[in-house]
């Protein structure tokens, strides 16, 4: 993990500032003087006011300032390939487009690189003659290939009605031989989408990679990857696998209205294998983004090329995404129990962060919250933890985990700091005392959690990148039910798009009817309904992060191009409910069904592919799947 000091403006999913009126006994005392008259009043306001910051002007104690913790993305290692070979174009027309006349070369050579990495030989394409002398199955690569003239463009779709596969990017044939715009037609027809347009954004810019594309093997689900500012080409297609996104996750708008397309990955009915990409792979903001734009490529040219790309699922039983229902249990305490009761009559586990000395008010809430699901902690005393030394960091959190056993009878095992910050002291601090996981901002990096080592141990970082009632009822001011249970209901789908964790978060003094306990009921139905949505209780989801991390997959292909799959586990606890996704790039008649040994796996396909079940693994176990493919 390396910390980053750059942190994004207009984070609209801003941590919250639960009230904590009993933790500064000095501060209220001056509030009560500050509002003598108006204590009829405040009882309201308490709960919708930013108390936190008059906290901080009456007593002068300011949070820290915390550097940005960014965990390491791990990349699997890909498919072990046989030979095959790719075409790289080299426009006659491109060259004058750019300021240094051997730009496009070298990004062609970018590309060799990249697919040199994955078995591939390299062939040079000049010339809409030479175009046509493909061979239909042959992989074209022509990258940033904006200046064509019509003989190009016409080789271009003769290629691709032939059965030829292509991997194109950025604004394809949009200008002319003299480099004069004419348009996004070529785009339009290689891709199939309906509308296609420049996005004008302002920056930064971002492109997220949601989970069940090929785009996303190996990825952890809804990646954001940050590039460069300059006008990008976005496209309106069904064949979108990853998007244009502001910083907090959410889709920008396609021309015409629907979510703005980054990427394409289609099959033509002439059997064609076409990949586009709305960027250029020298256009990273960072190291971090050249790493996973890379990726994004090395899957796409395999599956084009004709080489299947495997994944481990990223929930148990091979759910789409996940859910955990969380409370803050602090000012207005009791109101803990109204959630506790209804989830505990849902069966629908909860888990409770609370603060410790206002738990210690309500003994006989213990059992209450310990029945509908886990009892986490928030601190001691709800002040900020990151920012300060290391040594009252680790006091504070063993007192903090002391108190919860004592009241609860279980060490707890997760914490969300106040303001849902930390630094590397407290997630050592944490480990230390005995934690597994931590509840906070991961500022939107991605929608699944994180995985920090720490000199203790690894420590998984559970992110909420959906608004929580504090964002709702405090920031935007919309109080009703009405305004939560949407709020909630479109996070969900969010979420579910994106195939991360909702964590959806509430606080105990703002869910203080049982109309807005209905609002967070209401998520959870339909969470349920949906059918691809694992719910579970805090811990449980870091347990099983944890687990799936010490999965290693190995893909070996064979000379037939079938495939041996080997997996691995590397961890230290057995791993039970995982599943593979396989993205096939043929048609499903062309494989039979996986086998273990002499037994077939239970396997079944889907819109993204071929799915397999795997087998409970224990600690240092390994096994080989073969996916068979048939002859022609």
């Amino acid at each position: 993990m390396s910390p980053r000091e750059r942190r994004p403006t207009g984070y609209p999913y801003e941590p919250p500032r639960p009230r904590t009126p009993w933790a500064w006994g000095g501060a209220i005392l001056l509030l009560g003087t500050l509002v003598a008259g108006l204590i009829g009043a405040a009882t309201i306001l308490w709960r919708y006011i930013d108390v936190d910051a008059v906290l901080q002007a009456a007593t002068g104690e300011m949070p820290a300032p915390v550097t940005e913790m960014v965990a390491d993305v791990p990349l699997a290692e890909l498919t072990n390939t046989v030979s095959w070979m790719a075409h790289l174009y080299v426009p006659e027309h491109n060259a004058g487009f750019f300021p240094d006349p051997r730009y496009h070369s070298d990004l062609n050579e970018r590309w060799g690189a990249l697919l040199v990495g994955i078995g591939a030989g390299i062939h040079h394409v000049h010339g809409a003659a030479a175009l046509d002398s493909l061979a239909g199955d042959g992989l074209l690569v022509v990258a940033a290939a904006v200046c064509l003239d019509d003989d190009e463009r016409d080789a271009i779709r003769r290629h691709v009605d032939r059965g030829g596969h292509l991997i194109a990017t950025w604004a394809l044939g949009a200008r002319d031989a003299e480099c004069e715009w004419d348009g996004y037609r070529l785009l339009k027809d290689v891709t199939d989408a309906d509308a296609a347009g420049t996005l004008e954004g302002l920056p930064p810019t971002y492109l997220t990679v949601p989970y069940g594309a090929v785009f996303s093997a190996g990825l952890p689900p809804g990646l954001r990857v940050e590039l460069k500012t300059e006008p990008w080409i976005t496209v309106l297609s069904g064949s979108s696998g990853v998007f244009w996104t502001d910083w907090a996750l959410n889709p920008l708008s396609a021309p015409g209205g629907g979510a703005a397309g980054a990427a394409i990955a289609r099959t033509t009915k002439s059997g064609a294998r076409i990949v586009w990409f709305g960027w250029r792979m020298d256009v990273a903001a960072t190291e971090r983004d050249r790493r996973l734009l890379e990726r994004v490529a090395q899957n796409s040219a395999l599956w084009a090329s004709g080489h299947i790309v495997v994944d481990v699922s990223p929930w148990p039983d091979g759910r789409r995404s996940a859910m955990s229902v969380t409370q803050d249990a602090e000012h207005s305490f009791r109101n803990s129990r109204r959630l506790a009761e209804r989830f505990s009559t849902m069966d629908v586990p909860v888990t409770f962060f609370v603060v410790t000395q206002l738990a210690a008010e309500y003994p006989e809430l213990a059992d209450v919250l310990s029945a509908a699901g886990e009892v986490a902690t928030h601190s001691v005393d709800h002040r900020q933890v990151a920012g300060r030394l290391w040594s009252g960091q680790l006091a504070g959190l063993r007192q903090a985990r002391i108190d919860v056993q004592g009241w609860a009878g279980v060490a707890p095992v997760g914490f969300r700091p106040p303001r849902e910050v930390f630094d590397e002291y407290t997630l050592e601090a944490w480990r230390r005392s005995g934690g597994r996981y931590l509840a906070g901002s991961n500022y939107a990096r991605t929608a699944a959690p994180e995985i920090f080592d720490t000199p203790a141990g690894p420590l998984v970082v559970l992110p909420r990148v959906v608004d929580d009632d504090y964002a709702v009822m405090v920031t935007r001011g919309e109080t009703s039910p009405d305004s939560l249970r949407a709020t909630f209901l479109g996070s969900l789908e969010k979420v579910r798009w994106l195939g991360g964790l909702d964590l959806l978060t509430v606080h105990t003094q703002l869910i203080d009817s049982y109309s807005r306990v209905d609002a967070v009921e209401s998520a959870v139905r339909a969470a349920q309904a949906a059918g691809d949505v694992w719910i579970a209780q805090a811990s449980d989801v870091a347990d099983w992060w944890l687990q799936r991390s010490g999965l290693e997959l190995q893909v070996r292909e064979r000379v037939d191009r079938s495939a041996v799959l080997t997996i691995s586990n590397r961890g230290d606890e057995e791993v039970g409910s995982a599943w593979l996704q396989v993205f096939l790039p043929d048609e499903r008649e062309t494989y039979a069904a996986p086998e273990l040994g002499e037994q077939i796996v239970d396997s079944e396909y889907g819109p993204g592919g071929l799915r397999v079940r795997l087998p409970v693994l224990a600690p240092g176990e390994s096994i080989e799947i073969l996916l068979p493919r048939r002859a022609a």
